[in-house]
């Protein structure tokens, strides 16, 4: 089976994780360039092509940042299921009007996630989950409201939630056993 991947990152090492992460779930990875493709033709071509399941990654990049690219909220529109890592998570909800805020400190490294809710993706884990961030920005959990569901939050801050076709998601399951075995719930959806 095929999945999309849109590498939202300048330097092309950080997709590797998740390429690598998609193949060892018995995936073949079709990986498109988020930066360098414009939003239409990004749209165009997810919306074309016969791939049902597509990751955006994070990036190093400031997503409040006026030159930085945003994800196309038509994406949510189609019958296709979204995994929105980091910074593509906080591009969407701030689109959507979701603040998002900076803190002063990069965390960056494995930490315990609690789930709030009983749902499909945290199949056969254990909880707490073990899973890996690496991110300066984030939505805070007391902004998120319908009809956003929250799925799990840390210190405050949104950490997966769903929203239409997406599953949106701060922390990056490539990194973790626990993250990789969420990705495959994902994947089976």
């Amino acid at each position: 089976m095929h999945i999309g991947i849109v590498d939202m990152r300048r330097d092309r090492d950080f997709v590797h994780r998740i390429v690598a992460a998609t193949k060892a779930l018995g995936y073949k990875p079709l990986i498109i360039n988020g930066i360098t493709t414009p939003p239409d033709k990004l749209l165009e071509r997810i919306k074309a092509s016969p791939i049902r399941h597509w990751i955006f990654s994070g990036s190093q990049l400031h997503v409040t940042h006026p030159d930085n690219p945003q994800l196309p909220l038509e994406l949510l529109t189609l019958d296709k299921k979204l995994m929105l890592i980091c910074y593509s998570m906080e591009s969407v909800l701030l689109q959507l009007g979701f603040p998002v805020k900076e803190r002063h400190v990069h965390h960056k490294g494995p930490f315990n996630l609690y789930p709030t809710v009983t749902h499909p993706l945290f199949e056969g884990i254990q909880t707490p989950m073990k899973v890996w961030r690496d991110h300066t920005w984030y939505i805070p959990k007391a902004a998120i409201r319908p009809p956003i569901k929250l799925l799990a939050a840390y210190n405050g801050e949104t950490m997966i939630a769903t929203y239409k076709n997406a599953t949106l998601v701060q922390h990056h399951p490539e990194h973790t056993a626990d993250g990789r075995k969420f990705l495959n719930n994902w994947l089976k959806e």
